[in-house]
């Protein structure tokens, strides 16, 4: 029961789920136009960038990816993240004008990336990495912690 609390996909779970609960008060925030929303942006863009370190740092870099067959995977994630961090530094760029179709795709980009993760590539490190490896990840992850 210990092991699955402190397994790799919990973990990142919770990452994803601070990720989203910070996107949805930006979003709600510039839609009713508050000034507010300066502060969560930039909140929703530190925590993603260091979810990102984490994954990259903690995970891709420390695994032996193509023993696992998901080389191609990680590199299609690193380019996510690209991505999603130039997206997020435009809307830092065009507050207050953010226009709610460039957040919906962000969102959508979030989702599609967060999905890959959790329901293919975080269950199979879980599955086949050797015991030790995956607590050694687990408490790279942890070093970073998250913001609430």
């Amino acid at each position: 029961m210990e092991e699955n609390k402190s397994n790799i996909l919990n973990l990142m779970v919770a990452h994803h789920a601070l990720l989203d609960a910070l996107f949805a008060l930006f979003r709600d925030q510039i839609r009713d136009g508050s000034p507010s929303s300066r502060v969560s942006l930039s909140e929703l863009i530190w925590e993603t960038n260091k979810h990102f370190f984490v994954e990259e740092r903690a995970i891709f870099d420390f695994v032996p990816l193509e023993n696992y067959g998901v080389l191609g995977t990680i590199n299609q994630l690193k380019d996510e993240h690209i991505t999603m961090l130039n997206d997020l530094k435009k809307f830092a760029e065009k507050l207050p004008e953010v226009k709610s179709e460039d957040m919906d795709n962000f969102h959508k980009s979030l989702e599609s990336h967060r999905q890959v993760e959790e329901k293919d590539l975080y269950p199979k490190l879980d599955k086949e990495l050797p015991e030790e490896q995956k607590k050694e990840i687990v408490a790279r992850i942890n070093e970073i912690p998250l913001t609430k």
